[in-house]
């Protein structure tokens, strides 16, 4: 409908396009609309990177999930959201997802299938441990239906716009919703700015390393008498400056420094958790289903780092225990399952052992049941896992919140992608909360893993402008 051209320039006819575009919403409210659905209505929109999306002003609900450079999505203000707490979060939204879905109508305006409706969010790590301000509004698990999405596969994109029955019933409504869509192919079009933000004075709070190393020690003796095989050990440092960043700028420049990771953003008010991780928890289409275990890692300055990888023992442990688990979780689910690795996940600024799976189900699986199965892993929780977390919440604190929880989108049909929210950080107003974890096993080394962590953090310290 539109072309990059026509954005570029302004949408230099915008009063005849404005008038198309309402005329085409008419006729659509007319033929599909229903007494309490919510009409999902798209249209072709210009190649964009989509984190241009959410420099749109005045919406207090953004998104933005990018599996793959060939895939990207954005959005921004809520036409739905949906919460859950406790330990059925997932059940719950698996729930009130299904009703959403069903109320949906879904319409492509220019003749051509529409994109499949997502919706986008996250789970915290644990429930009921995020009680700070910091996390106030993302709760134990938070699904956002955007009321106007972006979506790119490859070489073709489209902008939906979402809205319940009633607004699209009324000429203002409609009026409001073509001005919307206007506003947003005007932020597709805007040319990005990849210069370094000028952060002025900085202040950076990290946490006392004794309480590290008390978290650490308390860790190994853990280990050491039995009662823990792993734990994960979180840290967090705070960034304070009076011109940070906007989250756009921080995922434009996570896409050059963590290129082959799956960039994320959830906002709440003017708070807003994002990232980009190296780690797949699960994606399911159909009967088939991926995962992998991403464990063990060692600096990437050296190219030797990845031979010593394999060799180290402590690093091979640590992976083997996640693999293993994994695969006991998903194994009494398959038809198939083929194993490939440990081989090598180079990054930019780490190196990762990574395991993937790939298996056939048994009978069909809503992502979300899959989830609550595996999350959390040992790669961010521990093994046994039950002891693993309680003695991380009476220890740790670290106030995780979406940090290390399962973040990614699903559909109608419960296929779905959610990625481990790691290399994750949660920007709010003048203050930058980055999270950064490490796996302590037997001969795990309190200085060694504090420089892992340290490692973990370069990609989101580089996107927000701190060397």
């Amino acid at each position: 409908m539109w072309s990059a051209r026509e954005v570029e320039s302004g949408w230099s006819s915008g009063l005849s396009q404005k008038c198309r575009l309402e005329g085409l919403i008419a006729r659509a409210f007319r033929a599909h609309g229903k007494s309490n659905s919510t009409l999902c209505l798209s249209f072709k929109a210009p190649l964009s990177p989509a984190e241009r999306l959410l420099s749109l002003p005045g919406y207090e609900n953004t998104i933005l999930w990018s599996p793959s450079p060939e895939e990207e999505h954005s959005g921004v203000g809520a036409t739905h959201v949906l919460s859950a707490t406790g330990e059925s979060r997932f059940v719950q939204i698996r729930d009130a997802a299904k009703r959403l879905f069903q109320e949906l109508v879904v319409v492509g305006l220019d003749g051509d299938p529409a994109p499949h409706p997502k919706l986008f969010g996250g789970f915290a790590f644990q429930p009921a441990r995020a009680r700070s301000a910091v996390w106030r509004g993302f709760g134990d698990a938070r699904f956002v239906l955007p009321r106007i999405a972006y979506t790119r596969r490859a070489q073709r994109a489209w902008l939906t716009l979402s809205a319940c029955e009633h607004e699209f019933s009324s000429v203002e409504g409609r009026a409001r919703i073509v001005r919307e869509a206007h506003e947003a192919l005007h932020a597709l079009g805007r040319e990005d700015n990849c210069a370094a933000p000028e952060l002025g004075e900085l202040m950076r709070i990290d946490e006392a390393e004794d309480i590290w190393s008390a978290l650490v020690t308390g860790i190994r003796g853990e280990i050491d008498a039995g009662r823990l095989e792993k734990a994960v050990a979180a840290r967090c440092i705070v960034l304070r400056g009076a011109r940070l960043p906007t989250p756009a700028r921080v995922l434009q420049r996570l896409r050059r420094e963590a290129g082959d990771c799956t960039r994320f953003a959830l906002s709440v008010g003017s708070r807003t958790f994002l990232g980009a991780s190296p780690e797949r928890i699960v994606k399911c289409s159909g009967l088939r289903v991926w995962t992998e275990a991403l464990a063990g890692s060692a600096q990437s300055d050296d190219p030797m780092h990845g031979e010593s990888l394999f060799l180290s023992q402590k690093n091979l442990v640590e992976h083997a225990i996640v693999a293993r688990e994994i695969r006991s979780v998903l194994a009494p689910l398959y038809e198939s399952l083929s194993v490939e690795g440990p081989a090598l996940h180079r990054l930019r600024h780490v190196l990762h052992l990574r395991t993937r799976f790939e298996g056939i189900l048994r009978k069909p699986q809503h992502v979300l049941d899959l989830l609550a199965r595996l999350h959390p892993t040992p790669a961010v929780g521990g093994a046994p896992r039950a002891a693993a977390l309680a003695w991380l919440a009476e220890h740790e604190r670290t106030e995780r919140g979406l940090y290390a929880g399962p973040f990614g989108a699903f559909d109608r049909c419960g296929n779905g992608e959610f990625v481990v929210a790691i290399r994750s950080g949660l920007l709010a107003a003048n203050e930058a909360h980055l999270f950064a974890g490490a796996g302590i096993v037997k001969g795990s080394d309190v200085d060694s893993e504090l420089c892992e962590t340290r490692w973990k953090l370069r990609s989101l310290m580089a996107a927000i402008g701190v060397a």
